[in-house]
Formats: C-alpha cells, sequence, structure tokens
C-alpha cells in the first residue's frame, strides 16, 4: 500500500508542474502573469504586448510616444496647434508678445541707436514670413540729411522726427493670407517742452494718423498705439510704411518704432 500511495502522489506531482510556466493564472508567461501576461509588466496595455507587447496601444502604438497624439504628433509640442505651429496664438507671425501691448504678435520692431550723435537703426524683430525686405531708415527733405540721435538724459534717446525729415519702413507681407488688425506703435515723446504731438503714416494701401497732441511731451517714454489695418494688406513683397511727426508739436523723439499683427 505504501508503494501504491507513493506512486500516486509521485503522479499527482508529475502533473502539477507544467502549470508554473503555461497555466492561465501562474506567475510566468500565463495570461494574467507579472512578466507577459493580459494585463502584466510588459502585456496588456504594458510595454510591448498585443494588448502587450506590439499592440496598437502599447509603448510604441499609435497612441503611445511617436504616434499621432504624441510628443511628436499633430497636436504635440511641434505640431499644427503647438507653440510653433501656424494655430497657435501668435499665429504665423513669429515675433513673439508685442512689448507695445498690442494685440497680436510683432511683426516687425527695430530700435534707434545711438552712433555718435547719429542715430542708427537695430533691427530686433523680423517676425514675418518674408524676410526679403527688411530695411528702415530716416531721410530727410534738404541735401545732407542725417538722422539725429537726441535726448539721451530724460529718456532712452532717440531719432529726432519733425516737420523736415521722415522715417522710411520696407518689408514683405508674402506669406500671410490674412490681416485682422495691424498696429503702428512707437515708443517714445514728443520732443517739445511746451506743447504734446502726433505722428502719421502713409503707405500705397492709404494713410492715417494718430490724434493731434497725442503723444506726451512729459518723459518717461511711454508706447503710443494707433490701427492701421486699412492701410497694410496680406500678400504684398513691396510695403513702404511712411512716418512723420504731426500736431501740436510737430516734433517726436522715436526710441522704437513696431508693427503688431492678427493675421494668418
Amino acid at each position: 500500500m505504501k508503494c501504491l500511495w507513493l506512486v500516486a502522489m509521485l503522479a499527482a506531482c508529475g502533473h502539477q508542474r507544467p502549470q508554473q510556466s503555461g497555466g492561465g493564472d501562474a506567475a510566468g508567461t500565463g495570461g494574467d502573469a507579472a512578466n507577459t501576461g493580459g494585463d502584466g509588466g510588459l502585456g496588456g496595455d504594458g510595454g510591448l504586448g498585443g494588448d502587450g507587447g506590439g499592440g496598437h496601444d502599447a509603448a510604441t502604438g499609435q497612441d503611445a510616444a511617436t504616434g499621432h497624439d504624441a510628443a511628436t504628433g499633430h497636436d504635440a509640442a511641434t505640431g499644427h496647434d503647438a507653440a510653433t505651429g501656424h494655430d497657435a496664438s501668435t499665429g504665423i507671425i513669429t515675433g513673439g508678445p508685442c512689448i507695445s501691448g498690442a494685440m497680436g504678435a510683432t511683426g516687425y520692431r527695430v530700435r534707434w541707436q545711438d552712433g555718435g550723435g547719429t542715430a542708427t537703426v537695430d533691427y530686433e524683430v523680423d517676425g514675418l514670413p518674408d524676410h526679403s525686405r527688411d530695411h528702415t531708415s530716416a531721410a530727410g527733405y534738404q541735401i545732407g540729411f542725417s538722422p539725429s540721435f537726441v535726448d539721451p538724459f530724460l529718456g532712452e534717446g532717440g531719432v529726432a522726427l519733425d516737420d523736415s525729415d521722415f522715417i522710411d519702413i520696407e518689408i514683405s507681407t508674402a506669406g500671410i493670407s490674412s490681416i485682422a488688425k495691424a498696429t503702428l506703435s512707437i515708443y517714445g515723446r514728443s520732443y517739445n517742452t511746451t506743447a504734446s504731438g502726433s505722428f502719421n503714416w502713409q503707405t500705397f494701401d492709404g494713410t492715417g494718423s494718430t490724434a493731434d497732441d497725442f503723444v506726451s511731451n512729459v518723459a518717461p517714454y511711454q508706447w503710443y498705439s494707433a490701427d492701421m489695418t486699412t492701410e497694410i494688406s496680406p500678400g504684398d513683397n513691396g510695403v513702404y510704411l511712411r512716418i512723420k511727426s504731426g500736431p501740436a508739436s510737430d516734433a517726436l523723439v522715436v526710441n522704437r518704432i513696431e508693427l503688431c499683427l492678427v493675421a494668418q
């Protein structure tokens, strides 16, 4: 009887061992196992499995790190809705927020700096799609004109702009399909001890101006912004923008000029 009992026990033990490597709920490779099973470490929704290893929802699947909704996908950091995409808050204009506080993004900004008493141009931002035209200059009606850098003590200083000279800006709006809003801003003050001033502008599309006495003659410098949406067109590779001073003072000191656009 002892022999028969021992044979029966050996047979029972031998029947149970295969479940350690292939059974449904066992630890090694079974359906719910820790390493490769349906809901285990690599299975189901895990790293590599079928809903485990190589499945669509896994780490290499379509919704994973390299998939359509992942870090390199269409809606991710480099996608169309991301910080650099066309549908981001700045649209097609890449110059960043406008320091004047105007709506949209910086399409163009220049600063006038001191070149030994002569005002020279520092091209700070060109956020337009087409950079083929990027030129700003100050010119006068008299022969031998040279733009003067003035007012270095009450403010940052800038180019003197009065009724005998003007500033020309040449840019391109090629690559822009629509402009919902365009804002022209200057940073400076009226260069007159007794009167405020203003500024006006003209392009091939039209003219515009601020109200008289719009620009204060009191330091410190401030930003003064005006809507010029109807005076600039999209898709124009030859935009000429001329800026002049206006009443009452007819004299300004201009440190910066900024063009802000809401555009696509």
